[in-house]
């Protein structure tokens, strides 16, 4: 009868152990706490101006205490990260995946919210980041410029046809002069020879 209640206690006592342990286990893989883990945000910056319609945000998901620590089976669990803009669902970073796209943005202000959830999904830490998108600009088309069409050449002027030859009028020869000096000399001539003829 001893034998048995030693046996009973034995089982109680490994049964005992194995739910401390199982415990144990359990706030490890459902860690980390508010008290292990506070949320950091490398990428966006808080008031950044995105030229774009697409983001990036980047988080630090790693356990402080754990940060030169190898991680394995025994580790605390990296926290999941849920992405939300302007009260949008982007996407949630687990394990080892910290970076989270967002697509199709509008030109203006936005606000990006990130949860960080344990295992158990309790919320261990939260940060609002606000940034404004602008839409790229667009350059513009180049200016061709375009020669005018050369005017058309002026019409040739009008040239007349030439005027016909004038008719050729034969006149007789003339016989004086209207030279006034040989008609001074005749009528010296004229003169003298009228003296001379009356002293004769």
């Amino acid at each position: 009868m001893k034998a048995l209640r030693l046996i009973a206690v034995m089982l109680l006592a490994f049964a005992a152990a194995g739910i401390a342990l199982a415990q144990n286990a359990d706030q490890n893989t459902a860690g980390p706490t508010k008290n292990d883990y506070r949320l950091r945000v490398l990428q966006p910056a808080e008031g950044a101006t995105i030229t774009g319609a697409s983001v990036q945000v980047i988080v630090d998901t790693e356990i402080p205490s754990e940060r030169d620590m190898r991680h394995d089976s025994s580790s605390m669990p990296h926290p999941d990260v849920d992405v939300f803009m302007d009260e949008t669902l982007q996407g949630t970073m687990r394990d080892e995946k910290n970076v989270v796209d967002i697509e199709n943005m509008v030109p203006g202000p936005h606000k990006i919210v990130l949860l960080a959830k344990n295992r158990s999904g309790e919320i261990i830490d939260r940060k609002e980041v606000h940034i404004l998108a602008i839409a790229p600009k667009v350059a513009a088309a180049p200016v061709v410029k375009v020669a005018p069409a050369p005017a058309p050449p002026p019409p040739p002027a009008y040239v007349p046809p030439p005027a016909p030859p004038a008719p050729v009028v034969e006149t007789m020869p003339k016989t004086g002069t209207s030279d006034p000096l040989l008609a001074a000399a005749g009528l010296v001539l004229l003169l003298g020879g009228m003296a001379i003829r009356r002293f004769a």
